[in-house]
């Protein structure tokens, strides 16, 4: 469990899973940017009870908000190619309410830290869509460095989006930020 100031990061248990649902079929609640798919519950629960959520090349976490004790949001980490050391994480404020206090900055910076720490990876990336200021704020707030812009990269909801890419090494990290 990572428990920072506004928010608590820590791994998927059974208890969350009707509340990951019902955030998961609220599909206009995800905006425009994060990806319309659902998985049903079946497999959720299977997920849970093979992995936990939790593997080699891939992780998931929920944020919940210290004050409400509520699940507002929800992280995850997956390896990107296999050729490079690196992980990308991805991650969604579920809880409207929630957005725009600080809370997924810190869960990011939270997160960002506990896999260099962990991990025998020596970059962590974001992959954000440009048009997408607020993720690219926490992605700047977090300490990570724009690196680019990957042209046609992602296809969601029938649009085409460039996406920024941002990333960390672990000398970056090792650094005040």
């Amino acid at each position: 469990m990572l428990k920072g100031k506004g928010v608590t990061v820590r791994p998927i248990v059974g208890e969350d899973l009707p509340m990951l649902y019902e955030h998961q079929l609220n599909i206009e609640n995800r905006g425009e940017f994060f990806p319309a798919t659902i998985t049903p519950l079946s497999q959720l629960q299977k997920d849970l009870k093979e992995h936990g959520f939790w593997r080699d090349d891939f992780g998931s976490v929920v944020i919940i908000d210290n004050e409400s004790g509520k699940l507002v949001g929800q992280m995850f980490f997956f390896k990107t190619v296999q050729y490079m050391t690196e992980l990308e994480i991805g991650y969604i404020m579920y809880d409207t309410t929630s957005r725009t206090r600080g809370g997924m900055t810190e869960a990011c910076k939270m997160l960002t830290t506990y896999l260099l720490d962990v991990r025998p990876v020596n970059r962590i990336r974001l992959c954000i869509a440009t048009d997408n200021r607020a993720s690219r704020r926490v992605a700047e707030k977090s300490g990570y460095v724009h690196e680019g812009t990957q042209r046609g990269a992602a296809w969601n909801k029938g649009k085409i989006y460039d996406m920024e890419l941002y990333a960390v090494t672990r000398d970056d990290w090792q650094k005040p930020n």
